[in-house]
């Protein structure tokens, strides 16, 4: 799988991680504490059915002089339906269906489709989301800090680095901005292995709206060039 595809996987490990959470995260400031926070969290991450939006995304690369920009929509229907739809500026569809990822770049009439195991939740498997906190936080260190400015403006921070080479390959750091109003993420920041850097602002999100299934088809779409990968070949 590409660079660029694989970070529209993030979100999906965000939204799962918010029900891993567990007391040994570390908690800093006096504002909050560790269980007010864990406690909203997994109280959010219970009933949330459904999640969709508006994104932007700008990366930041050493390789060009200018930052790219692309703008899109997000949908989420938990646990293992996901679909990142970038509009502006090249089309591109990602979608997680369980135990199968699909590609499409409408502009090349080609797309990707990659298989997993029988039953396996593709996304967990390549990121290791899970909902077992133990597992979880073997996986990543998480930290969570409430940062407050002027005129009443403030935020929860969560930030997380993967503890094992599997996982540090897609990334060094995620840095996390929830709203405590809403407890969702509205800003995600990605520090990749290679030091480049990808800024995510979510907007418009909805919450347990009615998703239609035909959102997450893994179906290629007629007339595209399709590329099938079996589990065994790493994305």
């Amino acid at each position: 799988m590409t660079k660029s595809p694989k970070l529209l996987l993030y979100l999906g490990l965000i939204l799962g991680g918010m029900a891993a959470l567990s007391s040994q995260v570390s908690v800093a400031g006096t504002q909050v504490t560790a269980p007010e926070v864990l406690e909203q969290l997994q109280s959010k991450a219970k009933t949330l059915k459904s999640l969709k939006g508006s994104f932007e995304q700008r990366k930041y690369s050493r390789l060009l002089v200018t930052p790219i920009d692309s703008k899109g929509e997000l949908f989420w229907l938990p646990p293992g339906r996901f679909r990142w739809e970038v509009i502006q500026p090249d089309p591109l569809t990602l979608v997680v269906n369980e135990d199968q990822i699909l590609l499409l770049y409408p502009d090349l009439k080609k797309a990707t489709l990659y298989r997993g195991p029988t039953g396996v939740d593709l996304l967990g498997r390549i990121m290791g989301a899970t909902d077992d906190p133990q597992t979880f936080q073997r996986q990543y260190a998480i930290k969570i800090r409430l940062v407050a400015r002027g005129g009443g403006s403030s935020w929860i921070q969560m930030n997380m680095e993967p503890k094992t080479t599997t996982h540090s390959r897609y990334f060094q750091r995620l840095e996390v901005k929830i709203d405590p109003k809403t407890w969702l993420p509205n800003e995600i920041a990605i520090l990749e292995g290679n030091g480049d850097w990808t800024l995510i602002y979510l907007s418009n999100l909805i919450e347990n709206a009615n998703l239609s299934r035909g959102l997450f088809s893994v179906e290629p779409p007629e007339g595209f060039k399709v590329e099938s990968y079996q589990s065994g070949r790493r994305p």
